[in-house]
């Protein structure tokens, strides 16, 4: 059981950290390791079952950290680790929510034993939670962000076309935001307008659920997936914040099994919050000298504000064709990222339904599917069949 455990060591001291890791690193192979400066930040993307925190230093912060923890992840089971023994803080670290606290360095031979009882109260918890539940419970959502550091290379039509099609190839619940807050984009490529946008999520930001989303979303007509338009106006937009995209992207994993995020091309507040609670980063690119180029710095900035592409980003392909000079074979040359999929040029077909303002899918079983739909459906295939193992590994 605890094989498939996610366990999180929140600890400011590497040195500690690796102490504690060494000691659960065999029993619980699904470990993580963060700061508390980066908890807020990644503890909702994390989503781990059992937190071990350490302390801070500066130990006012810590009751802060832990309840920070406790309010976002209310099914997660977190164990204090303290330097002080100080029954008034015992007191404060079990009325925040704390599993258990353990007093260092004394106390630590004994953390093995407090995560084997936190396994089993975990697992009783749920157990518990289900059967009042009448044995149905929430899935946990991908968020999936799509963006690239070049403009006009497709990244909107592919996040759109493919949400329909993961929707229409499926049984799955489908979420569709378009973040380019200015001037929009997915809207002319669906067929979809609504006077709602992320904005109008501000009265209700902190008790968000899925009334409240689906109350500013618009209803794609062939595929029915929910989108969630842009504003389409500068003013509007400077008033939403990280906070806007934080909250309705952990809210809609509750209740989506995928959250196609499409982001602009520069490189923003809203557009480093929603690449940060992203489990996923798909950089869509042309098989070209230009994109190359703009990978190459995308990928030197996110080092500078501090994203982190590992196990999370994958390219796509776009608009490849016969003479196209580069292949997928020559990128994963310059980079060791995996490519997803490639995606054709097929201008021909495309192009005129763009113009019409008309989705690509227009039926669940299209009669003649243009090479353009039928990489968008590999696509999905490829996502579908990834979910379909993971929950089969849950089990």
């Amino acid at each position: 059981m605890s094989e498939t455990v996610r366990l999180l060591i929140v600890d400011e001291d590497e040195v500690h950290a690796q102490d504690i890791i060494s000691r659960v690193a065999n029993t619980f192979p699904q470990y993580m390791h963060i700061t508390p400066g980066e908890v807020r930040r990644e503890i909702a993307r994390l989503e781990p079952d059992i937190v071990i925190l350490q302390e801070p230093s500066d130990d006012s912060s810590g009751l802060q950290t832990l309840h920070y923890i406790v309010n976002e992840l209310p099914n997660t089971l977190v164990i204090y680790l303290t330097n002080y023994r100080d029954p008034i803080k015992a007191r404060d670290v079990n009325r925040s929510g704390a599993f258990d606290i353990l007093f260092l360095p004394d106390e630590i031979t004994a953390i093995m034993d407090v995560l084997t009882r936190a396994v089993k109260a975990g697992a009783l918890q749920k157990e518990v939670k289900e059967k009042a539940s009448g044995g149905f419970s929430w899935g946990r959502g991908q968020v999936m962000a799509f963006y690239s550091g070049k403009g006009g290379c497709g990244r909107s039509l592919i996040s759109s076309t493919l949400a329909q099609t993961l929707q229409l190839d499926s049984n799955s619940s489908v979420l569709l935001v378009d973040l380019n807050l200015q001037y929009g984009g997915v809207e002319t490529y669906l067929d979809v307008d609504h006077e709602r946008s992320i904005f109008d999520l501000t009265p209700v930001l902190k008790e968000l659920n899925d009334n409240h989303i689906r109350n500013v979303t618009a209803i794609e007509q062939v595929s029915h997936i929910e989108v969630l338009v842009s504003p389409r106006d500068a003013e509007i937009a400077e008033q939403v914040t990280e906070e806007h995209v934080q909250r309705l992207l952990r809210a809609s994993r509750l209740y989506y099994d995928y959250i196609l995020v499409d982001l602009p091309t520069d490189m923003n507040a809203i557009s480093y919050a929603s690449l940060e609670e992203a489990d996923r980063m798909f950089y869509v690119m042309t098989p070209d000298a230009p994109s190359i180029r703009s990978f190459s710095r995308v990928l030197e900035l996110f080092d500078k504000i501090g994203v982190d592409p590992a196990d999370r980003l994958e390219l796509i392909l776009n608009r490849v064709g016969r003479e196209t000079e580069l292949r997928d074979k020559d990128i994963k040359q310059h980079f060791d990222y995996p490519v997803l999929g490639t995606v054709r040029e097929d201008a021909k077909r495309v192009q005129p339904s763009i113009n019409r303002g008309l989705p690509l899918r227009t039926a669940q079983k299209e009669k003649r599917s243009t090479p353009f739909l039928k990489d968008i459906k590999q696509l999905a295939d490829s996502l579908l069949g990834q979910q379909s193992k993971n929950a089969a590994s849950a089990s």
